[in-house]
């Protein structure tokens, strides 16, 4: 009995240790879930597009597709799904959408002339067209689905599309008069015939004849002039839109059927009626009469689809907006207000976003409100009479937001900063030092202001010299200013405290004097991104007659010699990230290593021609504004931390859900870190870029880690501030 007591007991204790164990396994991971929710995954990408500007609208399979300027999103169910490049696509810039019913796929267009066609369960990309070598547009501009084929509106012709085979099987393109090349805009299947509006007119062709000789192509002379914009069935007959005119096609000749009321851009034919799209209203066609049945529900109407009772409008300024008798509601997913980015400013982790005109254009063009992003949202606010803002900057623990026009505003106060000078200021850029808030104030007589938190004071033009354009500064104060390309001097400085201004001469030995971006690094030194190459001054605090700029040297060659760098920033690590037309460069801190070179071919960006760079050190993302939106990249990095009081392993444990790298965070800057058995055999070792790092759980001798759990030593240069962590590999 007292034998069955014991065993009784110790398989009691058993039962419960092992409980606890799980219990604390399910727990590490129900938090590790949770900090990998609030953070994206290293060497993961976002897209930041806004989905206001809506050009077109399909539906199939029960699901409603959309693609706005720089973006494509699905409704199903009152549920929306951003459909992007981490989905599969190709492409971000759509041109053309359908979708077709027999054969169950998505078609997408883009203007670089990639086609996506997206099933149910994969995504096959053709790049035949965007391959083709000519420096000219290669836009998709419409479809048409003849059972296996799909015939193909391009800038360079017609291309047709094998299902079967998945690839481009025909191409189309010196079928206009006498054989000219055309581009072809749309296209229409009527009675065994292909109709297509090209840059000369209507062309049409018997799909039974060799569609490759241009003598098989009728030209329709009168359409040249016609412009026509829109080919459809009305009646049974085959019509088509101008600007000012619907006409319905007669034997060989085009009769005008109506004068439209307005221009209409859209027109679709569903359960026997037909309806017309313009800006701000939707006609249908009732007895030869157009007739108003909806208006002034939208702004800026580009596509249109009926299903049922419910309109779905592609919206230019507001988006997809749904239309169901008298309510009508804006559909999209969260993004910023536009695309159309000025510049970025990052402040206590939250992404400022301002959509400002140039400053050339400001007092003829106005634009309400800013864009900002934290938490994982995008939120559009707007500050009523202090419009076309430019920036945002923290001084003293206050947030001040300044605007082409308007000055500055004290947003933590809820104040204009008053001063005659700033009445009608543009503020093109503001930096904050321990004792004074800069700011650029574009083509006036007092050109760079500054705000002690009381009153302003101004530098004149006459003083500097010059146009600033935007700011950065050093450890010590000193002002580095980047002004206009008319100036004599691409990039001077001021240091305040000694009342010096120096110019950067040519003999400063910058590559050019256009200066698209400045950026002062940690240990100190001013980097600049010229039109002509990078350079950099090894010490930003210093202002010296003597003072050269060096070229920084790749592989023992000068790094990007000639070439436009157009943005550069330094990650938590130091390391140097540059962007150009070419795409986007991550070296080394000692820039003996390349990184990263990503491209719109083998990354998520959506243009390789990368516009400004602006790095959160406290989550470590870089964001990476193209000409072709926004997106954001999460590096392996972050603001250095003084101790090891923040620091995090995740995922932890590691499971077979999870095939990441594993996250190092929250350590002393610049950490030494080294991972081991629980023996303290050393398995792999590494250094925080700042206060971040990451391992591909990939050991010295190659072999990937096996189950178990492992030690992380970390500690910091010295040797003096040390801890010791722990993680699992449960697979």
């Amino acid at each position: 009995m007292e034998s069955e007591k014991i065993m009784k007991c110790y398989a009691e204790r058993v039962f419960m240790i092992r409980k606890s164990i799980f219990f604390i396994i399910y727990l590490m991971i129900f938090s590790q879930s949770f900090l990998l929710a609030q953070q994206m995954a290293v060497g993961s990408w976002d897209s930041h597009f806004s989905y206001s500007e809506a050009r077109h609208v399909t539906f199939g399979n029960g699901t409603l597709f959309c693609a706005a300027s720089h973006g494509l999103f699905s409704v199903k169910e009152d549920v929306l799904e951003i459909i992007d490049k981490n989905k599969g696509l190709s492409g971000v810039s759509v041109s053309a959408l359908n979708f077709f019913e027999k054969a169950q796929v998505l078609v997408i267009g883009y203007q670089e002339g990639i086609i996506d066609l997206v099933y149910n369960d994969h995504i096959v990309s053709i790049q035949t067209i965007s391959n083709i070598e000519m420096i000219t547009s290669k836009a998709i501009n419409d479809f048409v689905n003849q059972g296996n084929h799909i015939y193909l509106a391009t800038d360079l012709g017609i291309a047709l599309l094998d299902l079967k085979t998945e690839e481009i099987s025909d191409f189309y393109s010196e079928i206009g008069p006498n054989g000219l090349a055309v581009s072809v805009q749309d296209l229409f299947l009527y009675n065994d015939s292909l109709f297509a509006i090209s840059n000369k007119g209507i062309l049409a062709a018997d799909l039974n004849s060799n569609l490759f000789d241009y003598n098989n192509w009728g030209f329709y002379p009168e359409t040249s002039i016609l412009k026509p914009s829109r080919l459809f069935e009305l009646s049974n007959s085959l019509a088509v839109l101008n600007e000012n005119y619907l006409l319905m096609k007669s034997n060989k000749v085009w009769d005008t059927l109506l004068v439209l009321p307005e221009v209409m851009n859209q027109v679709t034919s569903t359960n026997r009626k037909t309806y017309f799209l313009s800006d701000q209203r939707v006609y249908e066609m009732a007895e030869g009469v157009l007739v108003p049945l909806i208006q002034d529900r939208f702004s800026s109407g580009h596509d249109l689809i009926v299903n049922g009772e419910v309109f779905w409008i592609a919206d230019g300024d507001l988006g997809l907006i749904k239309i169901t008798k008298e309510i009508a509601q804006q559909v999209r997913p969260n993004g910023p207000m536009s695309d159309d980015i000025s510049g970025m400013d990052i402040v206590e982790d939250v992404l400022y976003v301002f959509h400002t005109p140039d400053p050339d254009t400001t007092l003829t063009e106005t634009i309400e409100g800013y864009s900002k992003f934290g938490e994982d949202q995008w939120v559009v606010q707007k500050i009523e009479g202090f419009n076309n803002i430019s920036g945002a900057m923290q001084f003293k623990g206050q947030l001040f937001l300044s605007s082409h026009g308007k000055g500055i505003y004290d947003f933590t106060a809820g104040k204009l900063l008053t001063h005659p000078e700033l009445k009608k200021a543009l503020i093109t850029d503001m930096w904050s030092s321990d004792d004074f808030l800069w700011f650029t104030n574009y083509m006036s007589q007092k050109s760079l202001g500054s705000f002690d938190g009381e009153s302003l004071s101004f530098l004149s033009s006459a003083q500097l010299g010059t146009t600033p354009l935007s700011l950065a500064g050093s450890a010590e104060n000193v002002l580095w200013i980047k002004n206009s390309p008319m100036d004599r001097y691409g990039v001077m400085a001021f240091d305040p405290s000694k009342n010096l201004i120096w110019g950067a001469e040519p003999s400063s030995n910058i590559p050019s004097n256009v200066v698209n971006d400045i950026e002062v690094n940690r240990v100190g030194e001013l980097w600049i991104a010229t039109k002509l190459g990078p350079a950099y001054f090894s010490d930003a605090s210093l202002i010296s007659d003597e003072e050269q700029a060096y070229v920084p040297y790749f592989e023992n060659e000068i790094l990007f010699k000639d070439e436009n760098v157009t943005a550069l920033a330094f990650d938590g690590g130091d390391r140097l990230w540059l962007g150009s037309e070419r795409g986007l460069w991550a070296f080394s801190k000692t820039l003996q290593t390349q990184i990263h070179h990503f491209t719109n071919k083998n990354s998520f960006l959506p243009s390789n021609m990368i516009l400004e760079l602006a790095y959160d050190g406290q989550s470590g993302v870089l964001y990476v504004l193209t000409e072709e939106g926004l997106v954001s990249y999460q590096t392996n990095s972050s603001a250095p931390l003084s101790s090891n009081n923040q620091v995090t392993i995740y995922p932890n444990p590691i499971t077979t859900s999870y095939d990441g790298n594993l996250i190092i965070s929250g350590v002393v800057g610049d950490a030494l870190i080294k991972f081991a058995t629980i023996d303290g055999v050393i398995l792999y070792e590494t250094q925080a870029n700042g206060s971040m790092a990451s391992w591909d759980l990939i050991k010295f001798n190659g072999e990937r880690l096996l189950n178990g759990i492992y030690l992380v030593f970390i500690s910091d240069l010295n040797g003096s501030e040390k801890l010791v962590g722990k993680f699992a590999v449960i697979r």
